[in-house]
């Protein structure tokens, strides 16, 4: 049955998703100015990445900017002694500012922004994991998705502003129907749905006096929807299987941040709460009709995700006209459970992140400008080791809180003695690791 339900998921998945390149904007931040501040900016963003830092930075974006670049990732993240890594994490960056085309009192109040982050040949990777597989769900799975976040700022009055933002991408619905053919070879037929799935970023900024500037967003819950019903004849009896997970999950934000501001800098401050404990996790929910059997559903581990907190701090450095210096750190909460006694190996540990970089910037004639941003940043994830648990004979628990032994003892045969555990997890893992990205963008006013 396991591995029947693993070819249908995967076929479902293969129709609507081929293979997919990573997209780390949501974690390593959109653009190289974002990024090299470790994503701080709530109070200060006004460049493309608005839509998704804080939507009402777009309203003190000036002109008519587009935004080129490419970004990309390296992880060096372990479980036990060997490497995982993400799915060749490189896209292209695409942004566009503009004032909306309005006069009289509505004149310059009005901004619109789309933050882009573009897969070189695919929108996005959707992978249902088996409870017992060890990986990294903040990053794997998580980042593996085309970004599209259009925005619309206002300048309500002269220092307060507002925005908002539509999160957006497709979700995926439909069945999968086989049965025997006239040969009697299996023949397949596939209707699936693809309905949009867009979730709100809002957010505020309030300047009281000319060097301080305070900002709040709330960014929905967001994730994409994968529902499909495989009905399957096999010698004239049917197997229904009711397939349904959720791939690229982010939880409800709010996120509050300052700014300090001078003609030479601009330093940015962020605190972050993200309620991971919603949760349902990445695993495939299944359940079935069998011939004789009647009803099944698997059995999900009850996975206690925790909520975060995280804090990012930035800063800007003019060096004249031309020049920018760019630096950060941030630090962030795990939301996966540090005990796993059962079957679930959901490898993280708290987060340090450390950006840093560049900005050149020129006038292409008549006024306008043209800049270059570079950027690096690392992600350290703390080290962890999870220590498993088997139940005793009769002993009750959830599949998350021990395991069982798989095989009964028989006075008979030694190899059945003691405990026999086929979970990768078993009887200890170690994870922890680093993650690598570097990007650059170039921003052109039109």
């Amino acid at each position: 049955m396991r591995q029947l339900t693993a070819t249908i998921v995967a076929a479902g998945v293969a129709f609507a998703t081929p293979h997919a390149q990573a997209s780390p904007a949501d974690v390593f931040g959109l653009g190289s100015r974002h990024a090299a501040q470790a994503g701080a900016g709530v109070a200060s963003v006004d460049d493309m990445a608005a839509p998704l830092v804080n939507p009402a930075g777009l309203a003190r974006s000036r002109g008519k900017r587009l935004t080129l670049g490419a970004q990309g990732a390296f992880a060096n993240l372990h479980i036990n002694d060997r490497r995982t890594g993400l799915s060749d994490p490189v896209g292209a960056i695409f942004g566009l500012t503009a004032p909306a085309p309005l006069g009289g009192v509505l004149a310059d109040r009005i901004h619109v922004g789309l933050g882009m982050y573009l897969l070189p040949g695919a929108i996005a990777r959707i992978v249902a994991r088996f409870p017992d597989e060890p990986y990294y769900p903040y990053y794997q799975g998580r980042t593996e998705r085309l970004v599209i976040v259009p925005g619309i700022g206002v300048r309500v009055a002269r220092r307060i502003e507002v925005g908002l933002a539509a999160n957006f991408l497709a979700g995926l619905g439909g069945s999968l129907q086989a049965s025997e053919g006239p040969t009697r070879a299996l023949e397949a037929r596939v209707d699936e749905k693809v309905p949009g799935v867009a979730r709100v970023i809002a957010g505020a900024a309030w300047q009281p006096l000319d060097a301080l500037r305070v900002g709040l967003v709330f960014r929905q819950r967001f994730e994409v929807p994968f529902a499909t019903r495989a009905e399957t004849e096999v010698a004239g009896e049917p197997i229904d299987l009711d397939l349904r997970a959720a791939g690229q999950f982010s939880p409800m934000q709010l996120a509050a941040g300052v700014a300090w501001l001078t003609d030479a800098t601009t330093v940015s401050a962020d605190v972050i709460y993200a309620r991971w404990s919603t949760y349902a996790g990445p695993f495939v929910e299944v359940k079935s009709e069998l011939p004789l059997v009647g009803p099944l559903a698997a059995e999900l581990p009850a996975v206690p995700w925790h909520d975060t907190l995280g804090g990012r701090l930035g800063a800007e450095a003019r060096l004249g006209s031309a020049a920018t210096l760019r630096g950060g750190y941030g630090f962030e909460t795990s939301p996966v459970p540090a005990l796993q006694p059962g079957v679930t190996n959901l490898l993280d540990g708290p987060r340090h992140t450390l950006g840093a970089g560049f900005g050149l910037s020129w006038s292409r004639g008549r006024g306008k400008r043209v800049r270059v941003d570079v950027h690096v940043q690392t992600q350290i994830v703390q080290a962890r080791t999870l220590r498993k648990s088997v139940f005793a004979a009769g002993e009750e628990g959830d599949g998350f809180d021990g395991l069982r032994d798989e095989v009964t003892d028989d006075a008979n045969d030694p190899a059945t003695q003691g405990a026999q555990i086929s979970n990768p997890g078993y009887p200890r893992i170690d994870s922890g690791g680093q993650v690598f990205s570097a990007g650059l963008t170039m921003e052109v006013e039109l």
